[in-house]
């Protein structure tokens, strides 16, 4: 008994340390940016720069009094989450083939560089004049943000495995297959998170993207709508709404990573 208390007395003495120097950085920091944001806005008008206090109200009213950017998030989450899911299911397959086999790069590489370079703002008319104005050209749009970068991503932690680990399986006689699964793609598995979190983040800009050239809805309508309006406040609280919907992808990302590659948080 006396053992385990002293147990849990030494994780809790050395999981304090590690909370505080994981959230005190950040949270003093917010508080300095906050500071320098009201002391700028002190002089300004309120269109042009408004207090945190009134953003803060607005954000407020947006999302507990009104209620109104819960509807338009709903809205962009579908887009979202089916070009995201999308965008994962073909550019992480398409990544590690690409890195395993130089044939395959040969054939998709160009097409992979390219659609990366190119100006997704560009080609979302022609996803409008092919396929409507409705959910699906905004999927479309997603999808080409963040496949691209997802499949170059994944390509370079395929690429990069030792060449020596995919030599001792082949000597223990696995086959090309069990290269695959047992060597390459265990090996990429931090490069397919950090996709996986680059994706998301283009992801979202993708989507809010979409939904100002494509179909006003969602939060882009939001956007949009107080824009027009000359109210900097409200803007200025979607674009924090933004912002968390930013942070706790991030988070869910970091769920999944421990869940697939426990011993990434070990280390």
């Amino acid at each position: 008994m006396a053992t385990e208390r002293a147990r849990a007395e030494t994780l809790t003495g050395l999981r304090l340390p590690h909370v505080r120097r994981l959230f005190v950085p950040p949270l003093v920091l917010l508080v300095v940016l906050v500071a320098v944001w009201w002391v700028l806005a002190i002089d300004q008008p309120v269109y042009l720069l408004p207090g945190p206090l009134l953003v803060f109200e607005r954000f407020w009213g947006l999302t507990v009094v009104s209620g109104d950017v819960w509807q338009a998030l709903a809205l962009s989450m579908s887009a979202l989450v089916a070009g995201a899911v999308l965008a994962l299911l073909v550019g992480a397959p398409l990544g590690i083939a690409m890195g395993a086999n130089r044939s395959v790069e040969k054939v998709f590489g160009p097409y992979v560089n390219g659609l990366y370079v190119a100006p997704v703002s560009a080609l979302t008319p022609l996803f409008v004049w092919f396929l409507g104005i409705g959910l699906e050209p905004r999927i479309a749009t997603v999808f080409v943000f963040s496949a691209p970068i997802i499949a170059l991503t994944c390509f370079r932690g395929a690429r990069d495995t030792p060449q020596t680990f995919v030599e001792v399986a082949r000597v223990f006689g696995a086959s090309g297959t069990q290269v695959m699964t047992k060597t390459i793609i265990p090996h990429s598995v931090p490069y397919i998170i950090t996709a996986l979190r680059l994706g998301l983040g283009r992801a979202v800009k993708g989507t809010v993207l979409a939904e100002l050239v494509v179909s006003v809805t969602g939060l882009g309508e939001l956007l949009q709508g107080y824009a027009t309006r000359f109210d900097s406040a409200s803007l200025m609280a979607v674009l924090i709404v933004l912002l968390l919907l930013g942070v706790i992808l991030q988070v869910v990302v970091a769920r999944v990573e421990v869940a697939i590659a426990p011993w990434r948080q070990a280390t």
